[in-house]
């Protein structure tokens, strides 16, 4: 393993910033449904049988520790973020659970400390957007991506969308601001990270963009799961 160079972007300041409260702006926004989609991205991939998981961009850990809790057979899972401040929340939480399967790694995505062809599964939870979305860096992540994940392994983005039907989309993006970004602003003590935050959901793409997306990384989209009328999805692609 090689340590990670880390590249510049704004996100990075903002996690710093609000991850104390990060988790419950998260329950009040989507009114406690985050947690039971992360519970069935977390059944999905273990649906594949994997040896080894990644989730990438863990954050404060409720994915990679769901995965754990919910595995039948002990599974070797990493999870990976650029926020150490992140990871130390993740952590504490994992100890307190008494889950030791989960090994948290600090790094940047576009420079990933793995050799190649290390995972047979990889989860993204709410953190795909800040990796391909308007960030200069997004060959360097998708080409990290591919590059750890075994061929036929399986990458389940779970992440906000915009919804398709327009009248839902309309009040869709009228409750990203007037709720997401005060409730955000006001709880965490940062409007300039909720305001990214909401205006990256806003203007995400459309699942047709990001299948086009996928496939010119080398990934092939198996399914599309949506969640609350189309606000998120849970997107299975395919390694090929």
């Amino acid at each position: 393993m090689k340590p990670s160079k880390p590249t510049e972007h704004p996100l990075h300041d903002y996690y710093s910033r609000i991850f104390r409260k990060y988790d419950l702006v998260n329950r009040l926004f989507t009114f406690g449904q985050d947690m039971r989609w992360r519970r069935i991205t977390a059944i999905k991939c273990l649906e594949f049988e994997p040896d080894t998981v990644i989730d990438l961009c863990c954050g404060t850990g409720d994915l990679a520790i769901m995965i754990s809790k919910l595995s039948p057979t002990p599974v070797s899972i990493t999870g990976f973020d650029f926020t150490t401040k992140m990871l130390d929340v993740a952590k504490k939480k994992a100890e307190k659970k008494q889950i030791r399967t989960i090994e948290f790694v600090q790094g940047d995505v576009a420079l990933m400390p793995f050799d190649n062809e290390t995972f047979d599964c990889m989860t993204i939870g709410f953190g795909f957007r800040n990796l391909s979305f308007d960030n200069t860096h997004i060959a360097q992540h998708m080409h990290e991506i591919y590059r750890i994940l075994k061929p036929g392994g399986n990458l389940l983005i779970l992440e906000s969308s915009v919804p398709a039907n327009p009248i839902i989309r309309f009040f869709h993006r009228i409750y990203l601001k007037i709720f997401l970004v005060p409730l955000g602003g006001l709880i965490s003590g940062s409007w300039r990270a909720y305001s990214y935050l909401a205006g990256s959901s806003a203007n995400f793409y459309s699942i047709s963009e990001l299948k086009k997306l996928m496939g010119e990384y080398g990934f092939t989209v198996l399914s599309v799961r949506p969640f609350f009328l189309g606000s998120a999805n849970l997107i299975i692609v395919r390694k090929e």
